[in-house]
């Protein structure tokens, strides 16, 4: 198993996909970036945490990949109020534009492994990881779920401990 350094060498230009509570970190932080610490589904992460993501996913390179799963979690999970509101579902509108949607038919994710765990969306992330593209997730359990199933992810933790620029 690589490390989380070794993981971004090894992904550099391959593209990323980007798990639920990270896509919406990159949301709410695009749409206005003071409202990171206070947004309820974004304040465990800072500013930096955003600033981080948005030069990791650059990082990366093309493409951003998802699920329909998991665009439907940010879809719900990017609640902004008044204006906000508004400028965050044409941030999505124009995220879905260009990402690259993976889809498997929910009757083929309830038998992944991963189903009875964590659930639809986390299975369709892994049905994806298994492709060969890493995840970037924020989510502990689910980042060694796979690294435990011999896939390629990253605990977004372990990136801000390496200070990545």
């Amino acid at each position: 198993m690589l490390d989380a350094g070794a993981l971004i060498t090894k992904h550099r230009g391959k593209g990323v996909f980007v798990d639920t509570n990270l896509l919406v970190l990159l949301v709410v932080g695009s749409v206005n970036p003071n409202r990171v610490a206070t947004f309820k589904r974004t304040q465990d992460f800072t500013l930096g945490d955003f600033r981080m993501l948005s030069r990791l996913v650059d990082w990366f390179g093309k493409p951003l990949v998802t699920t329909p799963h998991v665009l439907s979690q940010v879809s719900d999970l990017t609640d902004l109020a008044g204006p906000e509101a508004i400028v965050a579902r044409e941030l999505l509108k124009s995220t879905i534009e260009v990402v690259e949607e993976r889809y498997d038919e929910a009757r083929r994710l309830v038998v992944h492994p991963l189903f009875r765990r964590f659930g639809l969306g986390d299975a369709s992330v892994a049905a994806v990881c298994e492709r060969g593209i890493v995840v970037l997730t924020a989510d502990v359990q689910l980042q060694v779920a796979l690294a435990c199933l011999g896939l390629d992810a990253i605990n977004f933790n372990h990136i801000r401990s390496l200070g990545w620029r």
